[in-house]
């Protein structure tokens, strides 16, 4: 089923029945009891209200005239078309006129209270030939399946408490160890503090890693710094954000140096500046390649909103 890949998936059942009843009566029996209109849904299910259910609606797959005829699969092997069709007039009746049924499905969704989507469905299948001995029984197998995938909310809550524990992990590690000029194979600006939790949460997605150090340094200074360490000029590709590539050319260079002013992290200083170095992992697949790299960009625009007091 698949069912252990799903992660949205809170519920699954799944139950097997074999009955020595035709199809035609099986599927007249649940139809009975639940009721539907044959087709297929045509509405959104999450758009249900918490506590109600969707129209049942169901689908009907016959046994098609060519199957009820005989001719050579291969050629000297002969599909029993007639003798299927003899079999089916002694021992069943038709759903509709000279149509019998092979396979039947009914479907429906229930949203729970906390909005999760229960979905239901039942699946009537033919069991009665057996092609290899020629034999018939009336023979008939259920198939009925109930599962709950989780609320869009329940799911997000679910990635937030995640990303949290994750962060909280990677914090205690950064704080545990730092790194040193050695693990990033830069000076590291004199006086600068390093910032775990704000590394933490930027290096969340393992797809590179932050490594954010706040000085109450002037920006010109912080950047000269760098510029006489590493002997590159700093790019500043918006006003006010200086980068160095370390590795690789700008603008998508493999690691880098980022100097622009701190407008997210509360402190306690005046003025501080963030100093990170990004290691990224370089994927073969340029499409992928280029989504990190804008929402690299997105995180940093997203430090750029207002000086501290």
């Amino acid at each position: 089923m698949g069912w252990d890949m799903d992660k949205s998936l809170r519920k699954g059942i799944l139950q097997i029945f074999d009955v020595d009843a035709s199809p035609e009566d099986v599927f007249s029996f649940y139809l009975k009891k639940i009721g539907g209109r044959e087709g297929s849904l045509d509405m959104d299910p999450k758009g249900l209200k918490p506590g109600t259910s969707s129209q049942v609606w169901y689908e009907i797959e016959y046994y098609e005239d060519k199957e009820l005829t005989d001719y050579y699969i291969e050629q000297d092997e002969m599909h029993p078309g007639k003798w299927m069709k003899q079999k089916l007039t002694e021992n069943r009746k038709p759903y509709k006129p000279g149509k019998w049924i092979i396979e039947a499905k009914f479907n429906w969704y229930y949203k729970e209270k906390n909005n999760d989507l229960t979905e239901f469905y039942i699946i009537i299948h033919d069991e009665s030939f057996d092609y290899e001995g020629k034999k018939y029984k009336t023979s008939t197998e259920i198939q009925i399946q109930v599962t709950t995938r989780k609320s869009e909310i329940a799911m997000q809550e679910e990635f937030e408490e995640k990303m949290d524990k994750q962060g909280e992990e990677l914090s205690h590690s950064f704080k545990s160890k730092p790194p040193t000029e050695k693990d990033l194979g830069i000076p590291i600006y004199p006086g600068a503090k390093f910032n775990a939790d704000a590394s933490a949460g930027m290096s969340l997605d393992n797809d590179y890693k932050m490594y954010i150090y706040l000085t109450i340094d002037p920006l010109s200074k912080v950047v000269k710094f760098y510029e006489q360490k590493l002997k590159r000029k700093a790019e500043e590709p918006t006003k006010g954000h200086f980068l160095i590539p370390l590795k690789g050319k700008m603008p998508m260079s493999d690691e880098e140096i980022s100097i622009e002013p701190n407008t997210m992290l509360v402190v306690k200083q005046r003025r501080s500046l963030p100093l990170r170095k990004l290691l990224k992992r370089i994927s073969k697949n340029l499409n992928v390649f280029i989504l990190r790299w804008e929402r690299l960009s997105q995180i940093k625009n997203s430090l750029r909103t207002e000086k501290l007091l």
